[in-house]
């Protein structure tokens, strides 16, 4: 019987590609490249996918060859190491984002929170049209990230992201933040949330977006 994917922790996993989604302006090009290809490396090395870099560096400049605005480019690598780039328009969103709190824990076995793929079904399967976002938490009741950003809060005077043992992934934004020291690794306990004053959600592609908490944010029994 042929498998579907790449075996971790001795199970088989469904078919999906590595992901990446990146900024590019005219002025600035592809935001953080380096630690995207960093990322998208470690990812093809962990579920064993062929990656090379140097056609994926030649498949994103052609995909952006002619573009005059800023874009949202999604870069995919499948198994075998095809790549595929899609690009759209950089829409602006609206501020700040409204959050949710998702209604049970995230499952801490599952690789596809640490790893940015097409499988994100551990990421959306609480999404709720009545929020921009959703806050994600782990069984020990810390907050992880939101479904398509890291978190950032103000908490005790410091600004605060998730520690990546809470089971969240390691944002390239968030990885530049931490080692220029403009924020800094520290739990957030779902049960604090309603003392943070400040709150952001951060990415590579839309930067700092400042949120909100849309309802009481009560600690969950």
């Amino acid at each position: 019987m042929e498998a579907r994917g790449p075996i971790v922790a001795d199970r088989p996993l469904p078919p999906f590609d590595l992901l990446e989604t990146l900024r590019w302006t005219p002025d600035e090009s592809f935001f953080l490249l380096a630690r995207h290809l960093d990322r998208l490396t470690a990812s093809a090395a962990f579920f064993r996918y062929t990656c090379d870099i140097d056609a994926v560096r030649a498949a994103l400049a052609g995909a952006v060859a002619s573009a005059d605005g800023a874009l949202r480019v999604r870069l995919l690598v499948a198994r075998d190491g095809a790549v595929r780039v899609e690009t759209m328009p950089l829409e602006m969103l609206p501020e700040p984002a409204r959050l949710g709190l998702a209604p049970r824990p995230i499952d801490p076995a599952s690789p596809f929170l640490l790893h940015k793929t097409t499988n994100r079904a551990e990421q959306e399967r609480d999404r709720s049209p009545a929020y921009d976002e959703m806050i994600l938490w782990n069984p020990d009741r810390d907050v992880t990230e939101a479904m398509t950003a890291n978190v950032v809060a103000e908490l005790d005077g410091r600004l605060v992201t998730p520690p990546i043992a809470c089971g969240l992934l390691a944002g390239t934004l968030r990885a530049e933040l931490l080692d220029e020291g403009t924020i800094e690794e520290a739990r957030v306990p779902v049960a604090r949330l309603h003392e943070i004053s400040r709150l952001w959600l951060i990415n590579s592609v839309r930067g700092w977006r400042r949120a909100v908490l849309a309802e009481p944010m009560a600690e969950r029994s």
